[in-house]
């Protein structure tokens, strides 16, 4: 496969990477605002929410894929100045920025409630999305896998067959999905399909990362596994707090 494959539109060729991650953010956010249940939450704390969102996960996704690579790093502050620090983006290091901005903006908005579970299906469609467009990229791109003699082995356009670890995230992602979906119709709180998702996602990122060749400087860890490692304490503690509430608020029956 010769990589990257460009997209025709109108006599222009766009790059995939740009293309898909584009139509990822559009089609998640119709999603979002399609099947949002206007009762978790009002359209005024909805717009703090979004903005934490969106900057949390900028932020996020650019810091945790600087950290990547340290000469790269360096490379780009001396090419770029300051905003060569957004060179890069990364999904784990989007999806906890995001957590974390989403929990501020609940805070300035005074609100309380779970709002996560509305974002399940289109985060996971908008990752999917956007792993078309790596998946398609390349070589150019870092998602590639390490070289491999697996049935499911790729030529990502260096003539090597490779893990294609952009299309077992997609299959991930609609697994772990349907499952959630399935399983957990019968939620025992707000929050806990979107809670289990990002568990299970950084879960699986922690692991595969492995199959990449991508330089591992931190204790023989990624950035990305360690923001991980930061997203899996994260959701451990909150399983926890849930937990004790839960069984907080259970009558006590006195025989």
């Amino acid at each position: 496969m010769h990589t990257p494959v460009m997209i025709p539109i109108f006599g222009l060729h766009l790059h995939p990477h740009r293309f898909f991650e584009s139509l990822a953010f559009f089609i998640g956010f119709r999603i979002y605002l399609r099947f949002r249940r206007k009762t978790t939450i009002s359209e005024e704390k909805t717009v703090y929410i979004l903005i934490g969102a969106i900057l949390g996960s900028f932020i996020g996704s650019a810091l945790v894929a600087s950290l990547q690579d340290i000469s790269k790093l360096t490379h780009s502050i001396e090419t770029y100045g300051f905003v060569g620090i957004f060179q890069g983006k990364t999904i784990v290091g989007g999806l906890f920025g995001g957590i974390l901005g989403v929990e501020t903006g609940k805070k300035v908005a005074g609100h309380t409630k779970s709002t996560g579970d509305d974002m399940v299906i289109p985060l996971a469609v908008a990752m999917c999305i956007g792993r078309i467009g790596c998946f398609l990229t390349g070589l150019q791109d870092d998602t590639y896998g390490n070289p491999t003699s697996f049935i499911f082995g790729i030529d990502v356009g260096d003539g090597v067959k490779r893990h294609p670890t952009s299309l077992y995230d997609i299959a991930f992602l609609l697994v772990i999905v349907t499952v959630i979906r399935i399983f957990t119709h019968q939620k025992p709180y707000e929050g806990f399909q979107f809670a289990l998702f990002c568990t299970s996602y950084f879960l699986y990122r922690f692991g595969i990362e492995f199959l990449k060749p991508t330089i591992k400087p931190y204790l023989g860890l990624s950035s990305i596994q360690w923001t991980c490692v930061l997203g899996l304490l994260y959701y451990s503690i909150y399983f926890i707090v849930k937990r004790r509430m839960k069984y907080a608020e259970s009558p006590v029956y006195i025989h």
